[in-house]
């Protein structure tokens, strides 16, 4: 390569990447459209646990959107911190069972997701199924954002210390909700991953093995606008918090690392020495929730308010 192309490499990669924080930009006008603003909020006592009230909660927005979830909240404080807790698709709102007894004076909300994602998803739902399940899943960080808004805006919440939590499948969405809304000041991502073909490729069975890498990259290759590495240099200068398995098969690490790599500081990675995460496995899921939780800036000290979008 002559020194003159060696000159343009460097401009060529800053263009690449300018071109795609503009597709991303457009791509959080369409979440906002879809997500609209919050026009209802109905919530409802489902009982109590230990010291904190439980309720159901529906939101409703300007567009019709309408979204579902569980939330927690301690009896007796106010003006404390607000986390959004999303986990797999199997748990829904349930996420939010999987708490520790005691998390603090903290309020807590997990979502419902919309009702067109399926609860497993291959390679043959995303090829056959694919137009539908991409439809359904840009609800998602619509519902995240839209959560925070009516978050931000509780009596019993400090708007300066909202946070999102994710685990596994609801990461990209997660990251996107945050990247777009300026609301969530801190951002948790457990066991997440970018490069989506090398994450389904490492959870495949087929033979021969070669075939793998080539089905999967096919069956995400519609799924693109999701990557998370697309959109989380964006959170900065927010703190991102990842905490993922070293042992974890099906997470490989060099796609935890790709995600990792494309944040912004500040950033941190805690690798535990733990394996797959099951959606059954409560225990696991209880103490990665609660490292999180325990590490999350916003519940250590008050922080400044969030600007304005």
């Amino acid at each position: 390569m002559t020194p003159s192309r060696w000159l343009r490499t460097p401009a060529i990669i800053v263009a690449v990447a300018a071109c795609g924080r503009a597709d991303a930009a457009r791509q959080y006008d369409d979440y906002a459209l879809l997500r609209g603003r919050l026009v209802a909020a109905e919530t409802t006592a489902a009982g109590a646990r230990g010291r904190y009230a439980l309720q159901r909660v529906r939101l409703r927005s300007s567009t019709g959107l309408e979204v579902s979830g569980r939330l927690l909240r301690p009896l007796s404080a106010t003006r404390v911190p607000a986390i959004l807790l999303n986990d797999g698709r199997e748990l829904n709102s349930r996420a939010i069972e999987y708490l520790p007894e005691d998390f603090g004076d903290v309020v807590v909300l997990s979502l419902d997701y919309p009702d067109a994602i399926p609860y497993t998803v291959g390679v043959k739902d995303l090829v056959m199924n694919g137009g539908e399940i991409r439809k359904a899943a840009r609800l998602i960080p619509a519902s995240f954002s839209l959560a925070g808004e009516w978050l931000s805006a509780r009596e019993d919440v400090d708007a300066a210390r909202v946070g999102l939590v994710a685990t596994s499948f609801a990461v990209p969405f997660a990251t996107i909700a945050a990247a777009m809304d300026a609301r969530f000041r801190d951002v948790g991502l457990i066991y997440g991953a970018g490069d989506f073909a090398t994450v389904m490729a490492a959870n495949l069975d087929l033979r021969p093995r070669w075939l793998r890498r080539p089905a999967a990259w096919l069956a995400t290759r519609a799924f693109r606008e999701f990557e998370p590495e697309r959109h989380v240099a964006l959170i900065a200068p927010r703190p991102i918090l990842m905490i993922n398995g070293i042992d974890d098969p099906q997470m490989p690490r060099g796609a935890v690392e790709s995600l990792y790599k494309a944040a912004r500081d500040p950033k941190t990675l805690i690798w535990l020495r733990t394996g797959h995460l099951l959606p059954t496995d409560s225990v696991l899921i209880r103490a990665l929730v609660d490292t999180a939780l325990a590490r999350l800036p916003i519940l250590a000290s008050p922080a400044p308010a969030p600007p304005s979008r």
